[in-house]
């Protein structure tokens, strides 16, 4: 009874939002992955908060942040200087120009596309470049660890990173809910079948972290169409371990 009470109080003190919740699984999930000479790749890097763990756990690799909006990446660019590599693009599955929804009022809701918000919001329709991980990553010597969230077009980042997938086999972080994918006529089918044909298998965050069997289709469906999660892991499938993953799995068990 006391333990219930407290932990209502500590609920109702400090409101856990998914989101909040998300990030401490990401953070947990980066200590487990990366190394001292890691890369990590954050594509749509923000204000950087996830890189910031990037760059305290993995202090000798050499990373990647992507974001399109010039203000935020001008920020990035001084804010890390040296520590880590800064472009100003949006990640997708191929490479020019493109226009871009900038949300004024709520930046992190910022995307290619127009998805569903849950207030009014004011937008700015801007002119961006778009860039493939595959065209600016292949020639890199590794890529332990992607993180995507990019308000719904996480399908076009993936497409357009098939040979980094094959070359390195990355963990990869992803953004994929009701209300931003289906906006990129992405469904949950299509996601499972990409990583399914990669030899990948999906986890939600929790699931990886607490050592949960790999999520099936009709499980990853149904958490998808009930907006249950919106924030999953993906792993090169145990049958088809490369080293370095070998050596994660060694790291959780």
């Amino acid at each position: 009874m006391v333990l219930d009470f407290i932990k209502n109080t500590i609920k109702k003190t400090f409101p856990f939002t998914h989101n909040m919740r998300y990030d401490v699984q990401t953070f947990k999930i980066m200590k487990i992955v990366l190394e001292n000479e890691s890369t990590f790749i954050d594509v749509g890097c923000h204000k950087g908060e996830v890189m910031d763990q990037a760059l305290k756990l993995s202090p000798k690799g050499r990373h990647f942040a992507f974001e399109p909006i010039p203000y935020l990446y001008d920020d990035l660019k001084v804010k890390y200087k040296d520590k880590c590599v800064v472009k100003n693009f949006a990640v997708s599955d191929s490479s020019g120009n493109s226009n871009f929804h900038h949300v004024v009022s709520n930046p992190a809701y910022s995307g290619i596309k127009k998805r569903s918000y849950p207030k009014e919001e004011k937008i700015s329709k801007i002119k961006i470049k778009t860039t493939t991980l595959d065209d600016q990553l292949i020639n890199e010597n590794r890529v332990d660890l992607i993180k995507i969230d990019v308000e719904g077009g996480e399908f076009g980042v993936l497409k357009g990173a098939e040979k980094v997938i094959e070359k390195f086999h990355p963990v990869i972080i992803f953004e994929h809910g009701l209300g931003a994918s289906d906006y990129y006529n992405t469904s949950s089918e299509d996601i499972f079948n990409f990583f399914e044909n990669s030899n990948y298998s999906l986890f939600t965050l929790k699931g990886f972290i607490g050592e949960s069997s790999p999520l099936s289709k009709y499980k990853f469906n149904d958490l998808y169409n009930r907006n249950k999660e919106y924030y999953f892991l993906a792993t090169v499938s145990y049958t088809h371990l490369t080293l370095p993953t070998i050596l994660i799995c060694k790291k959780r068990w």
